[in-house]
């Protein structure tokens, strides 16, 4: 039904627009509010989470999957819940905790055998979460600022921001065997090159740049910090190895889609073949070019972690 208004809207803006621009119509310039409007709305509706479970086997299966479908109902819970909020703090606080959980709930889709050891946050930590912001906001409906009220509402405040360290404390947790390995083989790697002489912790070599050539090379290597840092600064399960890459493929999937979507480019580099075909052969439509536009903007403002776990992992086959 959604992509069905976006396609409306579309229309509406292309017929609006052409009948003001080229017929100087007045009537076209409310054609092109009006849709102008309902894309607002669209873009303002909660952004529903729909994972699917991974279809493991084994014992517990069962009960692992009516558990991360819990937790994907309670994470699109929180997202309605929090279109309504109006403290700024508490926006802040409660988009931080909704990534944490996303990227959170993308993991646990790529390795559902780790499902057990999130149970404090499945079945304890969102749930809670959702049922304060709702109380927060029923506070905040009343229009009292008597003392007990006010107070209360700062104690739930306090109690969210708490909640969202407990989200990352979880995360870590399910991570820390994956955590172990890997420092388990640094540790060796770094003996083997002790051994050879070659690996010193404490050695930094940093080089003045002599020339123009030099300065060019320390700002791109600067430019090059920033892009693998990129996330919204919160919790991110990616090593800063992969970041880098992970962007680029992120930042090329989004220019197919925005100049090449109408013909389903940007999937068929993401491996994804039959809705590339779909795209080509609908492409004179103009619909799969209204939607490449959108998905190349979705994609262009895409966390690394979410673009990680959407799309990255099913291109490599990770």
């Amino acid at each position: 039904m959604k992509y069905i208004l976006y396609v409306l809207s579309f229309f509406c803006l292309l017929i609006g627009g052409g009948a003001w621009f080229f017929y100087n119509h007045p009537v076209g310039v409310i054609g092109v509010i009006l849709s102008l409007y309902s894309l607002y709305r669209l873009e303002r509706q909660p952004h529903v989470l729909s994972l699917k479970w991974p279809g493991s086997k084994g014992k517990g299966a069962s009960r692992d999957q009516a558990a991360f479908e819990k937790a994907v109902s309670d994470f699109n819970r929180m997202e309605a819940e929090r279109r309504g909020l109006t403290d700024s703090d508490l926006c802040r606080t409660v988009a931080n905790m909704q990534h944490i959980a996303r990227n959170f709930l993308y993991y646990l889709q790529q390795y559902p055998e780790r499902i057990g050891l999130a149970e404090h946050f499945i079945d304890y930590y969102q749930d809670r979460a959702v049922f304060m912001v709702r109380k927060y906001k029923k506070l905040s409906a009343t229009g009292l600022k008597t003392d007990k009220v006010v107070q209360t509402q700062q104690k739930l405040k306090t109690l969210l921001s708490q909640l969202d360290q407990a989200y990352e404390e979880q995360f870590t947790q399910v991570l820390e065997a994956e955590l172990v390995t890997i420092d388990g083989e640094t540790t060796v790697m770094a003996q083997n090159l002790s051994a050879q002489g070659l690996y010193n912790p404490d050695a930094v070599r940093r080089k003045k740049p002599s020339s123009l050539k030099g300065s060019l090379a320390q700002w791109k290597q600067k430019a090059a910090d920033r892009f693998d840092a990129y996330t919204d600064g919160t919790f991110s399960s990616i090593t800063p190895e992969l970041r880098h890459k992970i962007n680029e493929e992120r930042l090329i999937t989004a220019v197919l889609a925005f100049f090449l979507g109408s013909f389903g480019i940007h999937y068929f580099y993401l491996k994804r073949p039959v809705r590339g075909v779909i795209y080509a052969l609908f492409c004179w439509t103009l619909i799969p070019g209204f939607l490449g536009l959108r998905e190349g903007i979705r994609y262009f403002s895409m966390t690394t972690d979410e673009f990680y776990y959407a799309d990255y992992l099913h291109k490599y086959g990770a």
